[in-house]
């Protein structure tokens, strides 16, 4: 065959065809390969593409030979898990409503031709009230840079204003810390660091962060970092809110049992307390948003008495 435009990439444009196009329902026959390759400049015969289809296949390329064609077998992705990928970045609060149809449209492009259809079909992207930080991948990339480096980096911290603006807080203070891990808690993404000023462990929102860079001096808080455990960090911090960290005994209603294993986890120690109340002992950060999170499940503070007592100026304290 003469040597004409275009036939370097004859076999990978097949590929992406039959990966794009095809499925059981919808087969492509060498004369319709040609077709479509043609429509992309790229002139074609049908033993050649018989040639290039056997080629596929021996590198490992599930393409099936049905009835009335060729298609692409298996596929990396199932509809149902494509669909969990695509449920997941619409429920992201800190990805934007643009940055989100982005991904939806990515991830829709690894679906055969009519699963491709019907995800396009389920797919509702919400109007997010969160964040419009488009920089949040960014901050992620350096976060990632950091941990494979062992650097230390710096940010500039965002919060709402009483305008409803973000503005950098404390008058645009440099953050300097020793990222540890990132966790998503409560719809967020979180940055778990020790802080070089404060010699603590704290975490930061990672949406909130602007101008972030990876400086040259190594991580610090060796030994705090190492000491951390994701899951227990997350379970002890109430709606991520810091706090003085707790061994407690909170007391709840018997059929509540579920909302408050699905909070800090299976691993509590539990048990009765007389026919329809149940003490659970937890270790967690003590702040408002835990005793929000109690008042709002109807739970109380049972031990120590000096944390039950701080709970019961706090329940007293909103009603006056």
């Amino acid at each position: 065959m003469p040597h004409v435009g275009g036939q370097k990439y004859k076999i990978l444009a097949e590929y992406q065809i039959l990966m794009q196009e095809s499925d059981e329902n919808h087969q492509i026959n060498a004369v319709e390969m040609t077709r479509r390759l043609e429509a992309k400049g790229i002139s074609a015969e049908r033993k050649t593409v018989y040639k290039d289809i056997d080629t596929l296949i021996e590198a490992g390329i599930d393409v099936v030979k049905g009835e009335k064609g060729y298609y692409i077998g298996s596929r990396i992705f199932e509809l149902a898990e494509l669909k969990l990928l695509v449920d997941a970045v619409g429920a992201s609060k800190f990805i934007s409503r643009k940055k989100t149809k982005e991904l939806v449209e990515k991830i829709t492009e690894l679906a055969s031709i009519d699963d491709a259809t019907q995800l396009k079909r389920q797919v509702v992207v919400p109007e997010k009230a969160g964040t419009e930080n488009e920089k949040i991948f960014y901050s992620i990339d350096v976060i990632y840079q950091c941990l494979d480096n062992d650097k230390k980096m710096s940010f500039k911290y965002q919060e709402w204003t009483l305008t409803k603006e973000m503005k950098p807080r404390h008058g645009g203070k440099i953050y300097k810390v020793s990222p540890a891990f990132l966790l998503r808690n409560d719809e967020n993404y979180y940055l778990v660091a020790f802080d070089d000023e404060s010699q603590e462990i704290r975490h930061y929102r990672v949406d909130k962060m602007v101008a972030a860079e990876m400086l040259s001096e190594d991580r610090t808080g060796t030994d705090e970092r190492k000491a951390l455990n994701p899951q227990e960090y997350a379970k002890q911090h109430v709606s991520m809110f810091a706090g003085e960290e707790r061994v407690v005994t909170i007391r709840f209603k018997k059929n509540l049992i579920g909302v408050v294993l699905d909070k800090f986890g299976s691993e509590i120690d539990i048990r009765l307390d007389g026919e329809d109340y149940v003490k659970a002992r937890i270790s967690v950060a003590i702040s408002p948003q835990l005793y929000g999170w109690l008042v709002g499940i109807g739970a109380t503070i049972a031990y120590p008495e000096a944390e039950a007592e701080k709970y019961k100026d706090y329940v007293q304290g909103i009603f006056k």
